[in-house]
């Protein structure tokens, strides 16, 4: 822990109007919960369904995207209960996804998921945010045995930190429009990859040595991922109830997504836990929670956000499963 955040703390504890605030229901989207199949293999990854979901909207003659979000969201507000979710912002993307996800997991089941944050005056609240190791260029792994989400929701069992109420948010919106911003990417990425892919000259002359196959691995996977669509993420993690150890809880929570770690490109997630010396910055990331708000999101493919929404297979006490 750095110096200045011996004086920054990782959570606020809540007063009546903030909580009054934050456990309004959100009237901008459609809650959407899943229960899986039992005694059925789930597919490892939902690539599919993210293809077919994925709605591309531009305005100002294909320039804005306006391209709309759609949230996944595992929430354990009891230790009995796991609620998986997914959040849209339209009827029609609502109908969509219960096709789409039927047609890739048949015999899954949905309700009406939880719209509010269940927070009360007293609460003590802390969020987490993860970010990539490297730049958003070199690509997460994407080759599993299992749905990859299993290993998140694992630390989610109803014996772990019983006190505490925690929930993860995924959210995602497709890469549209913008054409600047997109070409400068192609441009990095394309400029990481020849970089791999040369000769390294050395200081002297017999220092001069070819790409490893390490080097070249790592060049192939950045060009399939410029090659392929890609989508704006950002993940967070709500704590509440930790009190001085909501930053000890987030990252126990976060340990589940090391599974996405990359050993060939060395890409990977890292966890900040949001802390001031002030409440407002810590309450200002609770609402974009709330919201359902992208902030400061990187750009994965397809194939890895594919693996980031999967549903899980683990039999576990608090998951509910289809009847």
């Amino acid at each position: 822990m750095g110096f200045l955040n011996r004086f920054k703390s990782s959570y606020v504890t809540l007063d009546e109007a903030t909580a009054q605030r934050l456990s309004q229901p959100n009237q901008r989207f459609r809650f959407v919960e899943v229960y899986p199949p039992v005694n059925q293999d789930l597919p490892v990854s939902l690539e599919r369904f993210v293809k077919t979901v994925t709605e591309y909207q531009t305005e100002l003659l294909g320039i804005r995207n306006t391209s709309p979000v759609v949230g996944y969201e595992i929430q354990r507000f009891s230790p009995e209960k796991l609620r998986l979710q997914f959040a849209v912002p339209t009827a029609r993307l609502d109908r969509k996804m219960r096709v789409q996800l039927d047609d890739q997991i048949p015999g899954v089941e949905y309700e009406a998921g939880e719209s509010r944050l269940p927070v009360n005056e007293g609460d003590t609240l802390g969020i987490g945010v993860l970010s990539l190791r490297r730049k958003e260029i070199y690509p997460l792994e994407t080759e599993f045995d299992a749905p990859p989400i299993t290993s998140v929701v694992a630390a989610l069992h109803r014996h772990a930190m019983r006190e505490t109420r925690i929930a993860i948010q995924v959210l995602f919106k497709p890469v549209a429009g913008q054409p600047v911003q997109r070409r400068l990417w192609h441009r990095e990425a394309d400029r990481e990859s020849r970089n791999l892919r040369t000769e390294k000259v050395g200081i002297v002359p017999w220092n001069d040595r070819d790409a490893t196959p390490r080097e070249k691995q790592q060049a192939r996977q950045i060009d399939s991922k410029a090659g392929s669509p890609r989508f704006k993420v950002s993940i967070r993690i709500l704590v509440t109830g930790a009190g001085d150890y909501t930053s000890s809880r987030i990252k126990e929570v976060s340990g589940g997504f090391n599974i996405f770690g990359n050993p060939e490109t060395g890409q990977g997630f890292q966890t900040r836990t949001v802390r001031s010396i002030r409440d407002k910055p810590i309450i200002n990331s609770l609402e974009q929670f709330r919201e359902r708000t992208l902030n400061q999101p990187f750009q994965i493919s397809t194939g890895e956000l594919a693996g980031l929404v999967s549903i899980p297979d683990r039999e576990q006490e608090n998951i509910e499963t289809a009847v």
